[in-house]
């Protein structure tokens, strides 16, 4: 950390610690509960009840967590309305809400995704976009639909994804531990250890509370070995390896809270979580069929994703004007990837114009390695009103740093003894391509958000985010032989600048204290980005000035979402049940789309870039209904209809205007319930059952193919007792009838030098898995 940002952490915890004479009240906790039962949300930045909120949010509890087996986000993503899941791989998923998004390389994402206060997400590496933490000991997730850029800034203009831990308790010990076996249809075995204890120091003061654990989730994909293109030809013989993409995590998350004085707290912490898989992705080859659970690899291949998340958060209440509390909060993410993804199919074609073809037709295997790391520091202080007058406000500053460094190297690794030519053999082992990528990203904003209420029952709100961000972004590639071999393809230095204001305006009306209806237009934004230069070795400088091809192509600017929203909200029977529902219009205006032309030989080479000439337009609503019709029964629905549709064509994937956005199913629905029932003296069961359907959609990969994603649906259930002394004992079964979800769908298999009869992968997740898990709280 640059010693700018220690004074800076000075100055702003000098203000903080500055006390207020007559100050009462504790200060604020994440956790409060409202005195009639409703689920408290800090989405807002402020403590509010889930139904006076006047927007779409959805909260997925910790116990319902549990009832899921759900380790992390992804595993649920799908279950939220409006809310649309695909991946690439462990450390790459996406989260689509309310039609926007995508899944691409290198571009910042569209969904927000926090932990705590800490923002995860960042300009997606290739193979890599924001980290998913494990699901363990925490409070909540919510999930915000529609942009949250006043709030939360960049990278959150189709929602927000917030992962609310628990914070440790100074008033009492706590402890929990957990064990888990499972056991995968056709797959391998998954288990996990877990524990928690919160540890009061000093009482009602001090506490520390650390939680971790290991996870093993089996694999379900086996290997095939092949050794020419034709992928089929060990079909027939034993695997090379079965249930190759299993995956092991490890976990520790450590929080200490300091309230030092009636109105101050101090809450340091600290997370460490290292991912390994011991395959890139879940691929199931087409070629074999999605069920086949099969895949053909020449060589070996593995995904890890390390990160360690160190925060600072410090609280203090005022009594000035009307009662404020100031907060501070700086983090600091250090997130390490690697990947090895075979393009043998690809590549080996390249390897053989040099040295020949292989022995025996032998393809020559060509591992590329993906490796990247990511530093970011944020700071952000916020004042946020007691909440007890008519006008409430946030007002706040933010400074976020970011820097990236991430390469690609392409080698050959078995010649089967041929030597390796210069440049090729330059290096030992023989390389193909090597790029190295250094990026920084500086963003500052001041943002505020005042609501006022007009007579009883009547609110305007009325927010805004000034931002100003510049980056900086250096890449050099060399060709043949690497580095060694000297063929530099491009070689550049380029930079980035531009500011502006996001807004948003919401009317919201209580007809009773049991239903809130509201109105509301709102605003997100993403950052833009640099295009590499034009290598002469793609086109020579004349045929790119025939094809009106820049050398270097100008940087692309920030797109923006422009969502107008109609919502309610009500609570009927006590409470017993609650309808929400919203309807929504969203403009994505000056979309980052590559644009695509080519040069060459009768135009065959094809050259790609981004430019801010996109449109997306999606409409659509959300349904969501809670009810407790008898004591231990609850039961709960939902829905959603997203119409997002390219209002241009596409060109890089040879779409044309009106086609839907990728990924975004129209329907997606959800249901389930659970009911707790006391069997004997201290003694009681619990029934638990949830389905969820995904409606078909369309899935690429950029390299101009588009293919159908099929609609799945997923039921889940599980039965448990819960014992005196705080032991309990669950039976748990997911993706009960064993469907297929495919996640997306690679382009993996070249079809120039294969008798593949499909040249694509599916991403599927895992089969049906049944498992015991025991717990036990002090």
């Amino acid at each position: 950390m640059t010693r700018s940002y220690l004074l800076a952490g000075a100055f702003l915890r000098c203000l903080l610690f500055v006390q207020p004479a007559c100050a009462q009240e504790q200060a604020p906790s994440d956790d409060r509960a409202d005195k009639a039962g409703d689920i408290v949300v800090t989405a807002f930045k402020r403590p509010q009840t889930l139904q006076e909120v006047p927007a779409s949010i959805t909260i997925r509890s910790a116990d319902l967590l549990t009832h899921l087996d759900a380790q992390d986000f992804s595993r649920i993503a799908d279950s939220v309305p409006g809310v649309a899941f695909a991946t690439t791989g462990p450390g790459n998923s996406q989260y689509i809400v309310r039609g926007i998004g995508g899944v691409g390389f290198v571009q910042s994402p569209t969904t927000g995704v926090y932990l705590d206060e800490t923002q995860l997400q960042t300009r997606a590496l290739r193979g890599f976009s924001q980290p998913d933490p494990q699901l363990f000991d925490i409070a909540r997730v919510e999930i915000l639909r529609g942009p949250q850029g006043v709030l939360f800034g960049s990278s959150a203009m189709g929602g927000l994804v917030r992962v609310v831990t628990n914070l440790p308790d100074a008033s009492r010990i706590d402890a929990l531990g957990q064990v888990s076996v499972s056991t995968i249809q056709d797959g391998g075995a998954s288990g996990d250890a877990k524990v928690m204890l919160n540890l009061p120091i000093v009482a009602d003061a001090l506490a520390l509370r650390v939680s971790g654990g290991i996870v093993r989730q089996g694999g379900w994909i086996d290997d095939l070995r092949p050794t020419t293109g034709n992928l089929t030809e060990n079909a027939g013989t034993p695997r090379v390896r079965k249930d190759v993409n299993w995956t092991r995590t490890g976990f520790v998350r450590a929080a200490l809270r300091w309230t030092a004085t009636p109105t101050l707290a101090i809450t340091p912490s600290l997370i460490w979580q290292d991912v390994y898989s011991n395959a890139d992705r879940p691929h199931s080859d087409v070629t074999f069929g999605k069920r086949a659970r099969l895949k053909a690899r020449y060589d070996d291949t593995f995904a890890r994703d390390r990160f360690v998340i160190g925060s600072l958060l410090i609280e203090n209440r005022f009594d000035a004007l009307g009662g404020f509390t100031l907060s501070s909060n700086s983090s600091w993410l250090d997130r390490h990837n690697s990947l090895s993804f075979d393009v043998t199919a690809f590549d080996s074609p390249i390897v053989e114009n040099i040295v020949g073809p292989g022995p025996g037709g032998r393809l020559f295997p060509t591992p590329l390695v993906d490796i990247g790391r990511t530093d970011q520091f944020t700071q952000e202080v916020r004042a946020v009103s007691d909440g007890t007058g008519r006008l409430q406000y946030v007002l706040g500053a933010f400074y976020r740093d970011l820097h990236q460094r991430s390469g690609r190297t392409i080698t050959v690794s078995n010649l089967f003894g041929i030597a390796a030519p210069l440049p090729l053999g330059a290096g030992t082992p023989p390389v193909i391509q090597d790029t190295a990528v250094r990026f920084r990203e500086t963003e500052a904003a001041a943002f505020g958000e005042l609501t006022y209420a007009l007579v009883p029952g009547v609110k305007v709100a009325a927010g805004a985010r000034a931002f100003s961000y510049r980056q900086r972004e250096a890449s050099r590639r060399f060709g043949i032989g690497g580095v060694a071999g000297g063929d530099l393809a491009y070689d550049y230095d380029e930079r980035n600048r531009e500011h502006g204001i996001t807004p948003r305006v919401t009317l919201s009306y209580e007809p009773g204290p049991a239903a809130t209806i509201y109105a509301s237009y709102s605003q997100g934004f993403r950052t833009g980005g640099v295009n590499a230069p034009v290598s002469d070795t793609i086109c020579s400088a004349a045929e790119r000035r025939l094809a009106g091809i820049p050398d270097v192509p100008p940087p692309f600017g920030s797109d923006r979402t422009d969502n107008y929203e109609l919502g309610g909200k009500t609570s009927l029977w006590g409470g017993r049940l609650r309808v929400n529902a919203s309807a929504y219009l969203i403009e994505w205006k000056d979309y980052q789309q590559a644009f695509q032309t080519a040069c060459g030989i009768n135009n065959a080479t094809t050259i790609s870039f981004t430019v801010n000439a996109g449109r997306v337009r999606s409409r659509g609503g959300e349904l969501e209904v809670s009810a407790a019709p008898l004591d231990g029964l609850d039961l709960h629905a939902g829905g959603s209809f997203t119409d997002a549709t390219y209002r241009n064509e596409v060109p890089n994937l040879l779409l044309p205007a009106g086609s839907r956005v990728l990924d975004v199913p129209r329907w997606t629905w959800n249901a389930r319930g659970t009911y707790d029932v006391a069997l004997l003296h201290r003694l009681r069961g619990t029934v638990f059952a949830a389905i969820r359907h995904v409606g078909a959609s369309n899935s690429g990969f950029g390299e101009g193919e588009v293919l159908p994603r099929p609609a799945y649906t997923l039921v889940d259930a599980s039965a448990g007792v819960r014992m005196g002394g705080g032991l309990a004992v669950d039976l748990f079964v997911t993706n009960l009838f064993d469907a297929v979800p495919v996640f997306g769908q690679e382009f993996t298999t070249s079809p120039g030098n294969t008798t593949a009869t499909s040249y694509f992968s599916y991403l599927v997740g895992p089969p049906r898995t049944i498992g015991l898990r025991l717990s036990k709280a002090l």
